[in-house]
Formats: C-alpha cells, structure tokens, sequence
C-alpha cells in the first residue's frame, strides 16, 4: 500500500506579541486571536483563544507574553514558570481553564496505532490455567468424587 503524507499545517499569521498569532480556529474564515501555547511535530497546535477571557485574565497573559524572556522560550515554558497573583501556576489556570486543540486536515486522530501493540499474544483462553472448583476433588479417571 502506498504512504501519504499530508503537509496540511494550520496557517498562523503572527502578531507582534510574542507566541501570539491569528489563526483561522474553527476554519470559518475568520482570523482569531490565539496565545500558542505548542505546536507538535504533526501540526497539532495547543492555544488559548484570547476572545474568550476575562479582562482580568488577558492582562495576566499579556504580562507573560511581553515578559523579558517570551521571545527565547516556548510559552508553555514560561506559564510554567509563572505564578498568577492568585497563587496558581500559570500554565495549569490556562491549561484548565482556556486550552483549545486544533489538528491540521489530515492528522490522525489517535496516536494510538496497532502498529505500536505487540503481536507476542498467547492464544490460550483466558482463565485457563486455573481449575474449575467443582472438579477439584474428583477421580479424572472416573470423573467421580
């Protein structure tokens, strides 16, 4: 069988903020405003729709994103490394509350693939090596107690 490989990636025209692009989300041919969080090899992108939050919660992102280091590190990074004045970690608010995935036409759905599971099965049936209780005490020769 013949492979296909498909180089669909998600258009992101990027902003002047670092790790901030508009991106085309639901393929409706709008451009959003979206903080990407990471892109995986295959094109899926993990990002927070900026429309979406609270003022109170743009102005927390803002200052990560226009940090001193937000140019030389992912963003997933940096919201690690940030603490929100409420006492949370940045990255597990946003991860919670406002991370949204988007996978390029043509990505599998699942990593998940039988070419990953192992073959080395054994065909007995399940739960043949233990003996029937009823059996226990009989004569196998006369199929008596």
């Amino acid at each position: 069988m013949a492979k296909t490989e498909t180089n669909n990636k998600v258009a992101m025209k990027s902003t002047n903020l670092s790790h901030v692009f508009l991106i085309d989300w639901d393929d409706s041919g709008l451009l959003k405003e979206m903080a990407v969080v990471k892109v995986d090899d295959d094109g899926t992108i993990y990002a927070i729709d900026i429309d979406s939050l609270h003022n109170l919660d743009k102005s927390r992102l803002k200052k990560i994103v226009t940090s001193v280091h937000a140019d030389k590190y992912p963003l997933w990074e940096l919201l690690s490394q940030a603490t929100l004045s409420n006492g949370l970690n940045a990255l597990d608010f946003f991860h919670y509350n406002a991370i949204k995935t988007k996978r390029p036409k043509g990505t599998r759905a699942s990593s998940s693939s039988i070419a990953n599971v192992s073959a080395k099965v054994d065909d007995k049936v399940i739960g043949s090596e233990f003996a029937n209780p009823a059996e226990v005490g009989m004569d196998s020769a006369t199929q008596r107690y």
